[in-house]
């Protein structure tokens, strides 16, 4: 039997004119009723140690209760428990069953030529000014197809110089110091996580000119509006949720509200899952640029990774000499 036979067949049996609003309305009510009597077998388990393999036969009546009574309402609501349970299944595999492959979720950048690409493996030093200023430098970049530096083409530059400072200097702009002045963190974890960040773009000058749409659409001030929307939001939200410091804190509505405000982009395709693994990288980053008054982001991004070190020792060069 299928959700659509089903919701069919249970129709046939309601006492209750599902086409009144009145009806429909107890439809709901005896969905809550039979949600609260499965709640108080666990609670009788946890209060009074009752073996619950004596309720089975209880609990699978119950449960078909409160089928009967989804289907009900969703008949009165007109709509489709098939649809309803496709469209649940493939949330949650959205939001928990997490890619690992590259051949999963390519970059959004696969087919663009490689000087609009982000590089693969790139180091950022954060440097505290004076407390209270910071400024964000690129060390590394892997490929790095600009070793000449930036190409002038058309009177527009395209590509980034290494050990050269990215961006403006920044602060807090609050009465209060709260480390916002590394927030570019966020923006280092959704581009190496998700494989996005107008902002991150606009920094590096990887702007993918060779498709206009996608530069005005994708790479533009709107987008970018967006990205910087969304961090001061989930700067917001993470006071309270422990400052996102494990998955279990990045919770539905947080997830609603990174969907809300990119809706339409490009990365809205992307499985909620790495939304999920890119807010906690990202807080955990600017957690410990501010812990360090500073520090390097390593971000690779054919692992989807961005971490923390004090010192960075590898390849290329730094502002401050590391």
């Amino acid at each position: 039997m299928d959700f659509a036979d089903y919701q069919r067949r249970a129709v046939k049996t309601s006492q209750l004119d599902l086409k009144k609003p009145t009806d429909a309305v107890a439809a709901t009510f005896g969905l809550t009723h039979v949600a609260g009597r499965i709640a108080n077998v666990y609670k009788l388990h946890l209060r009074d140690s009752i073996d619950l393999k004596g309720y089975k036969d209880s609990l699978q009546i119950f449960l078909g209760d409160l089928l009967w009574y989804a289907a009900a309402v969703a008949t009165a609501f007109g709509l489709d428990l098939q649809s309803i349970a496709e469209n649940n299944l493939k949330r949650t595999q959205d939001r928990y069953l997490a890619p690992r492959s590259d051949e999963v979720v390519p970059p959004l950048d696969e087919d663009f030529p490689g000087i609009e690409r982000f590089p693969r493996r790139l180091v950022f030093c954060f440097k505290d000014i004076d407390t209270e200023t910071a400024e964000m430098h690129l060390v590394h970049a892997e490929p790095n197809l600009f070793s000449d530096g930036p190409i002038v083409n058309s009177g527009k530059a395209a590509g980034f110089a290494v050990g050269r400072q990215l961006g403006d200097q920044l602060t807090d702009n609050s009465r209060r110091r709260d480390g916002y002045r590394f927030h570019d963190a966020i923006h280092l974890s959704f581009m190496t996580v998700l494989g996005w960040s107008p902002i991150m773009r606009r920094l590096l000058q990887l702007k993918r000119r060779s498709q206009p749409q996608i530069d005005e659409n994708e790479d533009g001030a709107r987008a970018a509006f967006a990205e910087e929307g969304l961090a001061h939001a989930l700067t917001g939200m993470a006071k309270t949720r422990r400052m996102f410091c494990d998955l279990g804190t990045v919770d539905g509505d947080v997830l609603n509200v990174a969907v809300a405000i990119t809706k339409d982009l490009e990365v809205s395709k992307r499985p909620l899952s790495l939304w999920a693994r890119a807010i906690v990288q990202a807080f955990d980053a600017l957690d410990k640029l501010n812990e360090n008054s500073g520090g390097y982001l390593i971000a690779n991004l054919d692992c989807r990774e961005l971490t923390f070190s004090k010192l960075y020792h590898g390849g290329g060069s730094s502002a401050d000499g590391h």
